[in-house]
């Protein structure tokens, strides 16, 4: 199992910091007209540390190539993709491992963008499902508790019956071909910030009683 620690999180915090009084829907409503790369910007979702693949409590989170030209949306658009390109290494881990992604169900918050969807699709070189309930673990109870109860024959049986998918995302070569070269970027900023991390972790504040 592969643990982003602050996945939905990183997302939580930028709405708080940069609009709180937004929704989340209005925060990313303008995801698709921002390029790939997000202008330059680079984002790493360490905020308080991480797990996968770096067990690291020191680590924390960057914004790697501000520019004077940045915009918001800019800076939104960066957070989807330090997200998915740190859940991509876990993906990345399993294959390593041999074992074959090729379709990935996408649950919760990142399942209610459809441009977040295609980023998803295009990073993990996949194709995305969108269910038609976005309720995972509910709809996951529920199966076993329909299979306990002998209602089905099978889990499969059950799950055909519970779960139907809404729309599949399907990775756009020439934008999976960009994200590898963003992705192993991405990579770089760990090793480069590790030190620098560990030595500014006596600066912040929980440390500072």
């Amino acid at each position: 199992m592969g643990v982003t620690l602050a996945a939905g999180y990183s997302l939580s915090w930028f709405k708080d910091i940069f609009a709180e009084k937004e929704t989340f829907e209005s925060l990313l409503e303008l995801l698709n007209e921002v390029p790939i790369g997000s202008n330059g910007l680079l984002f790493t979702p360490y905020l308080v540390g991480e797990r996968t693949p770096y067990a690291d409590s020191n680590i924390r989170g960057s914004f790697i190539g501000i520019d004077s030209s940045n915009k918001r949306s800019d800076f939104a658009r960066s957070v989807i993709e330090g997200i998915t390109f740190s859940l991509n290494e876990s993906i990345e881990i399993f294959r390593e491992n041999g074992k074959t992604i090729d379709t990935i169900v996408s649950i919760g918050g990142g399942a209610k963008n459809d441009t977040w969807l295609q980023i998803q699709a295009d990073i993990f070189n996949a194709f995305i499902v969108k269910l038609s309930s976005e309720q995972g673990p509910a709809v996951g109870a529920a199966i076993l508790a329909a299979y306990g109860c002998e209602w089905y024959e099978s889990i499969d049986e059950c799950a055909d019956v519970f779960i139907s998918s809404a729309k599949t995302y399907t990775p756009i070569l020439e934008n999976v071909e960009v994200y590898k070269q963003l992705y192993h970027l991405y990579k770089n900023v760990y090793v480069q910030t590790k030190e620098l991390n560990e030595r500014l972790s006596k600066f912040r504040k929980n440390n500072n009683q």
